[in-house]
């Protein structure tokens, strides 16, 4: 979802792991490269090791490395949705204007350091038609992988998730429809689907960005083999939902991020439980959680969209930032590495 103009049907119900489809063999499985240059970013120009605690001194988020992303490439920009594997190599993203985006990653003594390959291709519909370039229809906000292995993708304005097949068929794969519920209409136009996150157990978390349930809750469905039930997530003002990732543990990291003219824009993640996660559990309460990363002033921020989460080999759990630069000149395309860690 853009922030600021000028701001710096394969029902899931039944199975996720049925209706794939074959892309249209015009499409370019590969997609097409994109010319990319990049600079490193500290997080702190003060402190350039700076190191992000909780606020319950519980666990914080090591820095690893920070990029600035830029190219001459008119497609290039708004990723909103972000998926890292394992390995921490390949980078796929979504933007908000309807394309894919995938890259690899390199490092240097462990720390994120460079980015190459680039390509971007159109993101297709149920008949394989492009939905790139229109804001109605190509609004893609969250990204994640299913149990199956294939995507799942959330859209804003025309409220929807579908899922594609990228490993098999690439970039050609066409949209399968996941049914999530009748009650996305009452998502408001341009803060609606924005996070979603796979689940042990054939389960999936969709919440919108702020549409309000009721008091300071917002609106989102949990999907599961045995139907979908609304659920919320409790806000925490002036901050909005930007997107989800799953832990290794269970448990569900939140990317929230807010602006206002004054206070110019900030970021945090929240860890909601696992415990919480549960399917009785999501019926009765609202989703919340310690706060594990605020940014504060003098930090390198922007428009922070995209959340992923990986676990190397050695178990080390390492998360993942990426900015939406809105396409304005006076914001970035930003992606950041921390390692999260505990202090026990």
């Amino acid at each position: 979802m853009r922030v600021s103009a000028r701001l710096a049907a394969c029902p899931l119900a039944l199975t996720l792991s049925l209706c794939l489809g074959a892309g249209p063999l015009a499409a370019d499985s590969a997609g097409t490269p994109v010319a990319i240059t990049y600079g490193t970013v500290p997080l702190d120009t003060a402190d350039p090791d700076s190191t992000l605690t909780a606020p319950d001194g519980s666990s914080h988020f090591a820095w690893r490395g920070g990029l600035e992303l830029r190219s001459a490439d008119e497609r290039f920009g708004g990723i909103s949705g972000l998926l890292i594997d394992a390995d921490g190599t390949g980078l796929t993203a979504v933007t908000d204007t309807g394309y894919w985006l995938t890259a690899r990653l390199s490092y240097d003594d462990g720390a994120l350091s460079g980015v190459s390959d680039m390509r971007m291709a159109p993101i297709l519909d149920e008949q394989g038609e492009s939905v790139a370039d229109s804001k109605r229809r190509g609004d893609a906000e969250g990204l994640t992988r299913l149990d199956d292995g294939r995507l799942a993708v959330s859209f804003e304005r025309r409220h929807r998730v579908w899922a594609y097949d990228v490993e098999a068929q690439g970039f050609a794969a066409t949209a399968r429809p996941v049914d999530v519920s009748p009650a996305l209409a009452q998502a408001e136009n341009n803060k609606g689907l924005e996070a979603l996150a796979s689940l042990p157990g054939n389960r999936l978390i969709v919440i919108t960005e702020a549409t309000m349930r009721a008091g300071n809750e917002i609106l989102g469905w949990h999907v599961a083999p045995g139907g979908s039930t609304e659920i919320s997530l409790v806000r925490l003002p002036p901050f909005d939902l930007t997107d989800m990732a799953l832990l290794p543990d269970g448990d569900v990291l939140t990317l929230e991020r807010r602006y206002s003219p004054l206070g110019g824009v900030g970021a945090q993640i929240r860890r909601l439980p696992a415990p919480a996660l549960t399917t009785d559990a999501l019926r009765q309460t609202p989703l919340d959680g310690p706060v594990l990363y605020r940014s504060s002033a003098g930090q390198s921020v922007d428009n922070m969209e995209g959340l992923a989460v990986r676990q190397d080999a050695d178990g080390r759990v390492f998360a993942y930032l990426v900015s939406d630069d809105n396409f304005n000149p006076l914001q970035r395309t930003l992606l950041f590495m921390f390692e999260l860690t505990s202090n026990d």
